[in-house]
């Protein structure tokens, strides 16, 4: 199968474009079976430019975009969809990546060979969210957004990602509205990406992170905006059972009560019926764990 045109979005800022020159590049330009790829860098800061390479680099093409203010992942790919209007698929990717040279083939025949696949997920090596995943079809309960193929309609239909999130969950939240409509979220184990994120390697034992801070506001908030109060209750538990500093929990407590969660409310007395129903891929099972563990 030869694959004419690929829209790529990458959400980046100056410290990570080197990464993306060295890496990401690179592997766009070794994908087989693809003829021309339009990479999109997303100037996440909305500042300066942060690209100063050449606009092609074999057949990928290359275009900085940025919205003048500071966006969150969420966010900066509803912009860029938005700008470019992917036809039919758009792959998400993130900017400490390099692709297997059968990824992009590999995910848009996935995507392809069901009209109702909303998001391929591609196998993240060297270290991998170990879910399940339906060997023979490939469904899972959720699809990192490391490395994502998304239909256009699917996305358009249910209004991108929720920005409430900012950064962390969002794609969680995204593949649970995926089932909620009656799309399926997929995984494509042929299709491998190799992610060096700092959570392997540059991450210390005895600091946090921007990271814990979003992942743990966002799971009180993902709870809540799929099982209500009863929900973020025990959402409250998974987190006071965590090892964090106790002004940590605090500080994690207060930005969640800080959100306008009116949405979210609707939201879940809107779909609790069905979310029930969908138990089966719509779970939490422990801190941040929103599948069954692999054995």
């Amino acid at each position: 199968m030869e694959i004419k045109e690929c829209d790529v979005f990458c959400s980046v800022a100056t410290k990570e474009i080197k990464t993306v020159i060295e890496w990401l590049i690179p592997s766009l330009e070794k994908q087989k079976n693809v003829k021309k790829i339009n990479l999109f860098l997303i100037n996440y800061t909305g500042k300066n430019r942060i690209y100063a390479g050449p606009n092609e680099s074999g057949m990928v093409n290359i275009e900085e975009i940025n919205s003048g203010k500071e966006l969150g992942f969420g966010e900066a790919h509803n912009f860029a969809f938005n700008e470019i209007k992917p036809k039919k698929y758009f792959l998400i990717i993130n900017p400490d990546v390099y692709l297997h040279e059968d990824c992009i083939c590999e995910m848009v025949e996935k995507i392809k060979s069901d009209e109702k696949i909303g998001i391929v997920e591609a196998r993240q090596l060297p270290f991998e969210h170990p879910k399940e995943y339906d060997r023979v079809t490939g469904e899972t309960p959720w699809a990192s957004g490391f490395g994502i193929l998304v239909k256009s309609e699917f996305f358009e239909k249910v209004g991108g990602f929720d920005e409430d999130f900012w950064m962390y969950c969002e794609d969680v939240d995204l593949s649970w509205r995926a089932w909620l409509d009656e799309y399926s979220v997929v995984c494509c184990n042929s299709a491998i990406g190799y992610h060096y994120t700092g959570n392997y390697f540059e991450y210390r034992n005895d600091r946090y992170y921007l990271e814990h801070f979003w992942s743990s506001r966002n799971f009180l908030y993902l709870a809540y905006k799929y099982f209500g109060n009863s929900g973020f209750d025990s959402a409250k538990k998974y987190l006071s059972d965590t090892s964090y500093p106790d002004n940590f929990k605090k500080e994690v407590l207060s930005a969640f009560n800080e959100m306008d969660k009116k949405q979210a409310t609707l939201f879940f007395a809107k779909n609790k019926n069905k979310i029930t129903e969908l138990n089966k891929k719509i779970k939490i099972n422990g801190f941040n764990q929103y599948h069954d563990l692999m054995r």
